[in-house]
Order: structure tokens, then sequence, then C-alpha cells
């Protein structure tokens, strides 16, 4: 049965199955999507002939010769439709607009300041959606959806933000309901955290990966799972709350209650934490000249720096940092088996100074026949991964197999 967006579209299921094969394996030809389909050639090409005829697909190019004729390649047509990607940070708010490709053709950031309270922080998410239209200037009647990922525990079946840790006043905020009736299109919220792993698989390193884990390690620490190609959610819908594993028993207290969790110890926070106590321990360290010894100017960033600068307190911190996350890792490896682990977000800039401890530590703990295939790697995707990766919410939806 077709869904909402594939209704708008008037897109009916065999149109979406052939579609599908074009979005994952496209540029391709009609006799290789009969074979991927179980389809008649002549079916195939009836439905083609169609969904050119209502612009979604266009011919580009040949195929190599098998003998005969030269195959004509078919793709999506980018432009046919549009769609808005949001990303509520705790620091950035981006939106971005993307075709049908994935391609972001346009994009604005703006610091978040949530503690203003939802109301304003949604007002500037619909005035920024507004602007950056506008600017485009793309129809709004080409926009087919609005893709929202948020920092925050999401129902993503009712559109809900359950809780923001750490933020006051984000308790059952009903985005998918309040964007809706402003904009009267259809809207989709998830955690951010899934959405990057969205844009990871659509156009990233995870493109054609079907069991893959991603890990975002930022202000806090979340994970996406993906399960057999499909982004898996759990019973309640809370799965990938990696941040909120135990890694160190005796650990500090969390946001969450508990003690020793993974987010209080590996975030960006908490590394800026372990900065200042080792200071105020009376540690010399450079860190404290880049900080011009104000210890709210240290930051995860400014830790790498000094790192980099082969700064002994700088270097143990991203160690300690990469250890805590190859404990959770690896457990994670025992649990799902997963042929890649991705992370993102602020701290995977570290590069090799966090991938190093991470995945000695991984050598050394998960189950040999786990971490052995399992390959674990920076994100190469920029900061807009949120933002397109929101966008991408819909783009499955619109070519979402009934």
């Amino acid at each position: 049965m077709a869904n909402i967006f594939q209704k708008n579209l008037n897109l009916d299921p065999p149109f979406i199955r052939i579609m599908n094969v074009i979005q994952r394996y496209g540029p391709i030809a009609r006799t290789d999507i009969a074979q991927i389909t179980g389809l008649s050639t002549s079916a195939v090409s009836q439905l083609v002939k169609q969904l050119i005829q209502k612009g979604f697909l266009y011919e580009d190019g040949f195929n190599a010769s098998r003998g005969g004729r030269r195959p004509v390649l078919l793709k999506m047509v980018p432009d046919i439709l549009h769609i808005v990607g949001v990303d509520i940070g705790a620091s950035k708010l981006r939106v971005v607009i993307t075709d049908f490709e994935a391609k972001v053709i346009k994009s604005i950031v703006l610091p978040t300041y949530p503690e203003e309270g939802k109301d304003k922080t949604i007002k500037k998410v619909m005035d920024i959606t507004r602007k950056l239209v506008r600017e485009s200037g793309i129809s709004w009647d080409s926009i087919k959806g609005i893709g929202i990922g948020i920092s925050g525990v999401v129902d993503h079946q009712k559109g809900v933000c359950l809780f923001w840790p750490n933020v006051e006043g984000w308790e059952n905020v009903p985005l998918k309901k309040i964007m809706e009736r402003e904009f009267g299109i259809p809207v989709l919220v998830d955690d951010s955290a899934r959405t990057m792993a969205l844009a990871e698989h659509w156009c990233g390193i995870a493109k054609g990966v079907d069991d893959f884990i991603f890990v975002n390690v930022g202000i806090g620490i979340g994970a996406a799972i993906f399960f057999h190609g499909q982004l898996y959610r759990g019973a309640s819908g809370t799965a990938g709350e990696l941040g909120h594993t135990t890694v160190e028993e005796n650990g500090p207290r969390c946001s969450c209650g508990n003690y020793g969790c993974l987010e209080s110890l590996a975030s960006g926070p908490a590394i800026a934490r372990r900065a200042r106590e080792a200071l105020e321990e009376g540690v010399i360290s450079l860190i404290d000249k880049l900080s011009r010894g104000d210890p709210s100017r240290i930051t995860p960033e400014l830790i790498v720096e000094a790192a980099k600068r082969g700064d002994k307190l700088a270097f143990n911190l991203m160690e300690k940092t990469g250890e805590y996350l190859g404990i959770a890792i690896a457990n994670a490896l025992n649990f799902f088996n997963p042929e890649l682990v991705i992370i993102g977000a602020g701290v995977s800039r570290a590069g090799d100074l966090i991938l190093d401890p991470i995945k000695r530590t991984v050598k050394a703990r998960a189950l040999e026949t786990a971490s052995s295939k399992a390959k674990i790697v920076i994100s190469k995707m920029g900061d807009e991964s949120g933002a397109l990766g929101a966008a991408v919410l819909i783009l499955e939806k619109i070519l979402e197999l009934s």
C-alpha cells in the first residue's frame, strides 16, 4: 500500500519498485532492472515509459555492449522534487534543500541557543526554512516533505521529541504536528544520529553496506544501527543509545542518572571537563596556554590541537577517550556483528588520535570473529550530514517498498 508521500506523487507500488532499483544501482539499463526485480523486460519497459512521461526518469548515455545494441541507461530526474532537511543540534541549527538524488541545492547554518526555549527555537526553524526556500527560487509546490533530525530522544512514529538531554523544556514536543500545521506538507522527525547514518547509507561510506553502526560523538554520544539494509529503531524506538552504556563502573554521574556512562566520559563536554580537572590538579600542559588560562575556553578542538603539537596531557586525554569508545564499540560488535563502524560528528575530527586507540581497544576486547570482519573508519561527510540525512528520511519514504 502506498504511503502519503507516494500518494501525493501519484506513484503506485510498481513504479516505486523500478525507482528504488534505479536509486540503488543507477544509472542502469532496463534489462538489468528486469533481472534485479524479476519482472519481464516488457513490463519494465512499460513502467519506465510511464515514469519518463511523468517526468521522474530520463535516458542518459549507454552501457557497454554485450553483443548487439548498447543498452540505454536510466537515471532519475533530480529536480522533479525537492526536500527540506533540518538538523537541530545543541550548538548549531542547519537547514538544507536537496533534490531527488539527495544533492544539497542550498543550505544555511545559525547558532541554535536551545536555552532560549523550545518556542523560540522552533520559530527560528520555521523562519529559516521559509528564508531558504525563498532564496533558493524553488517553488513550495516542489517541496514534498520536511525531515527533521534533533539531538534528543525521539518517538519517530509520532514525530515527538520525548526529551533533549541537558536542555530544559523539550519534553514531549510534537515537532511533526507543529511543522505540518505551519507548512501544510508531510514532516518526519528522528534522532540526529540516525539521520547522519541515513546520509552515510545514501551517499557516504556506507552506500551499499547492509549492516553497519554509525557512532555520533559530539556534545552527546548516540548511535544508529543498520541491520539488513534497514534502520533499526527497536521496540520502543530508542535503539542506539550507545552513550548510556556503562564503560567505567565508578565513573562520573551522567545526565541520565547512571554512573560511568560512555557519554559522561567520552563526549565533547566530558573531554573538556577531564582536561580542566587535570589542570586544576596542577598538570602542566599546552592546553592552559592555548586557552589563555581560561578554563571556559577549553574545547575538544583545542585539546586535539594541543595533542597534535605533542602535548602529553592532551594526547593522553584522546587516548583514554578512544579506549572508552573502543569498549562500547567492542560490545556493539559482539552484539550486532556489523561489517562497518563509522565514527562521526565533532570528536571524530581528531582523526587517528581517536581512531588508533579505538581500534586497539576493539581488537583487545571484541570477539575475534566479530572484530576481524568489521572495518572502523572516520566519516568523510561534512557538517551538513545531519540535515542531509533528515531530507533522506523523506526520500526513503518516497521510495519505500510496500
